[in-house]
């Protein structure tokens, strides 16, 4: 009788909460957490106001940059920093370029290059500590950038994070739209000689979208690749624009060949004929986010999970190129949100965002091993100037370690102020 009792108040006890369950549908009202992009518009004549200052603090790093000893950290939509790296344990901030939309950064010659948004700029540093302009080529990339008649260009978002409210005909998606502000539903708030000397020409991470070969800067820009004439900065010039494919991200260079990573896939361009690249083969991927790094007859591609990629893969291609025409899959291996990379001497550092960073020993392409991890830092992308030195960076700023076997020492860091 008792085991009939319980059976019994078990299925009014059932009916009662699958009752209130649906008068609280019927209210159709829960708290959600929400990222929060909100637009920010800039002008023409707002874009290119370009100025020279004192050095500023650190406050959101964007991409990064080394030039002989020099290290230029790109403020992400507002400038370059420039900070005389002679002595690791101690750079000095020297400057502040503010350019308006700024992202990327490439040097050649004592000659900076950096984009505004829209137009491909130029500045002489052989003076760090003041910059000189020397002239643009206006509209190189704004072809295909949304423009408002009154507020100008749509530039970047802002991101914030908030809870709030929402009814349910609001929650058929993680993606909301309430006039121009757009919410993403978030579960947490949350080939090159290093050791030659002086170069002509500087290093990226292998998140970088500009790279220089000979007198040529190739610049991408979501589905294109853009070509300017460098040989005189003073009258750079575009060359040639050509249609690769949408969503191309990142650019890395080898001798005389291109490799440009996309949501899609890897790139190879030949670029023999400077001003007409021709593609000689490509190597496609699940769609996610790509960075590619190249040392020798081997790409490494990270693929990673994000909103903007619409990706759901974290994994590190290991793709042959011996047969540069025909690229061919060695090995997938799992990650945890792999971002930049660099390989030292058969040592792979690998950003892995939220994750922190990783030593990898990839000597042997079929039995790459994780050798360390640091996980109390977030790392998106990575260079190494030397076969020990390392430069990577994150949204807590700019650290620099030394590669001491598998592990990396801290030596200095570039902290962000608020």
């Amino acid at each position: 009788m008792k085991r009939l009792f319980f059976l019994f108040m078990f299925f009014i006890l059932s009916g009662i909460i699958i009752f209130n369950q649906s008068c609280s549908y019927d209210k159709c009202q829960e708290t959600r957490q929400y990222k929060v992009y909100t637009p920010v518009y800039k002008t023409r004549a707002q874009l290119r106001n370009i100025s020279v200052s004192d050095a500023k603090p650190l406050k959101n790093p964007g991409k990064i940059y080394v030039y002989n000893q020099y290290l230029l950290i790109n403020e992400l939509h507002k400038g370059i920093h420039i900070f005389d790296n002679s002595d690791i344990k101690n750079p000095v901030n020297l400057a502040f370029i503010s350019i308006p939309g700024n992202v990327d950064i490439a040097v050649k010659d004592n000659i900076l290059y950096a984009d505004n948004f829209i137009d491909l700029l130029s500045f002489d540093i052989s003076n760090p500590v003041n910059p000189q302009y020397l002239g643009s080529v206006e509209d190189i990339f704004s072809n295909r950038k949304y423009e408002d008649e009154t507020r100008g260009f749509l530039v970047y978002y802002n991101s914030s994070n908030i809870v709030e409210e929402i009814q349910c005909d609001e929650a058929i998606s993680d993606v909301l739209y309430r006039g121009e502000k757009v919410l993403i539903l978030d579960s947490s708030f949350g080939e090159v000689d290093l050791q030659s000397g002086k170069n002509n020409i500087g290093i990226g991470g292998s998140m970088a979208r500009f790279t220089i070969l000979n007198n040529r800067l190739y610049a991408i820009d979501y589905n294109e690749l853009h070509i300017v004439d460098i040989e005189i900065p003073k009258q750079a010039k575009l060359t040639n624009d050509i249609n690769i494919s949408w969503g191309i991200e990142t650019i890395f260079p080898v001798k005389d060949k291109l490799f440009i990573g996309s949501n899609s896939g890897m790139f190879v361009f030949d670029a023999s004929n400077p001003d007409k690249p021709s593609l000689l083969s490509t190597f496609e991927h699940a769609s996610s986010c790509d960075p590619v790094f190249v040392t020798g007859d081997i790409a490494y591609i990270t693929l990673r999970s994000g909103n903007r990629c619409q990706g759901y893969t974290n994994q590190l291609d290991v793709v042959s190129i011996k047969d540069i025409l025909n690229p061919e899959l060695i090995k997938t291996y799992s990650m945890d949100n792999p971002h930049g990379l660099t390989v030292i001497e058969k040592k792979m550092v690998l950003c892995e965002g939220d994750y922190g960073a990783k030593v990898l020993d990839v000597s042997n392409p079929e039995k790459i091993k994780i050798k360390s991890k640091l996980t109390d830092k977030h790392f998106y992308d990575v260079i190494g100037i030397s076969n020990k030195d390392v430069i990577m960076v994150g949204n807590n700023g700019l650290y620099q370690y030394e590669l001491e076997g598998y592990n990396l020492n801290e030596i200095s860091v570039i902290e962000i102020e608020e």
